[in-house]
């Protein structure tokens, strides 16, 4: 797993933890329900321990506002960039890597659009404007200018969800710092919409994700249409057509996957509906006889039930 991912996963994990450690606090410090006796192997937090907890956790919150600062700057900067590229007749393009086409992930996903991000966060010392060797400058096409602004809209639509996602964690912080809240129905509605708002993240990601490894294609395919006129030798010009023939396949499977992967998701959550009717619907009902038989019915009559065994037969 990459930095980016595991910081992502870290973050969310934190925005889902947080309330529910504050409800849990709310109990008191190392207090258990009345009735319930305390588990095997576990001792109550003493107000020593329960302060060094929140203090990390509070760390961990402070953190990850931080990451996702610095991830909306990058989203920011790519959605800048995308837009001054829409701009241009021609785009300096690097050689495309090796692994472009490698695995599944390359497809697309938020790990596309987090690794596009973090790239932008600033360039090292001494790589300011540097042009990788093999740096072509290729025609921006009709094609092209519609995959830039396809990316560049995903890209933007993510950013409001930074601002929320800080908002939330910047709330978390001054519940912490005011002992947590009081209200156990507000705590858990938190975490509803926490869970809310990491499902929307992760598909603004995603999305802006697929955006870019489609780009990032196309500009291959743009790439290899000027390499292959600067080659030399039979080998090499061979090549680059096998390259380019490769490529055009999969853009064409892709397409492909990518319809057979909606209708898949359509059966699924066909799938996932009728279930959610057809078991309640199996279910015994409580508080009628409906789906329960005859009164009586399936059972031995009184005198024919297995009993224990009683003097008599002694």
């Amino acid at each position: 797993m990459t930095r980016g991912r595991g910081l992502a996963l870290a973050a969310a994990v934190a925005l889902l933890l947080w309330p529910a450690y504050l409800l849990a606090g709310e109990r008191g410090e190392g207090e258990r329900p009345k009735g319930r006796e305390p588990e095997r192997g576990r001792e109550p937090l003493t107000p020593e321990q329960a302060a060094e907890r929140q203090k990390q956790m509070k760390a961990g919150l402070e953190r990850q506002a931080e990451f996702v600062a610095n991830t909306a700057k990058g989203f920011e900067a790519r959605r800048d960039e995308l837009k001054a590229m829409a701009a241009k007749d021609t785009l300096p393009t690097p050689p495309p890597p090796p692994q472009l086409l490698a695995t599944r992930d390359s497809r697309g996903g938020a790990s596309w659009a987090m690794r596009a991000a973090m790239m932008r966060r600033g360039a090292p010392p001494g790589r300011e404007g540097f042009t990788p060797p093999g740096t072509f400058d290729v025609p921006n096409t009709d094609e092209l200018k519609k995959a830039i602004d396809k990316a560049m809209d995903a890209y933007t639509a993510a950013l409001p969800l930074f601002d929320e996602q800080k908002k939330a964690i910047e709330a978390m912080l001054k519940q912490a710092e005011a002992g947590g809240d009081p209200d156990p129905a507000a705590a858990r509605g938190r975490i509803t919409a926490s869970q809310e708002l990491m499902t929307k993240v992760t598909k603004a990601q995603t999305a802006a994700g697929d955006a870019e490894a489609a780009l990032q294609v196309l500009l291959a395919k743009a790439w290899l249409g000027v390499a292959k006129d600067k080659v030399t030798g039979d080998e090499a010009k061979a090549a680059a057509a096998k390259a380019i023939e490769a490529l055009d396949k999969y853009i064409a499977l892709k397409a492909q996957l990518d319809e057979l992967d909606a209708k898949i998701e359509e059966q699924s959550t066909a799938l996932q509906e009728g279930m959610g009717k057809v078991l309640p619907a199996l279910a015994p009902q409580r508080g009628g006889r409906e789906g329960r038989g005859e009164p009586g019915e399936g059972r031995p009559p009184r005198d024919e039930r297995p009993g224990p065994t009683r003097g008599k037969d002694l």
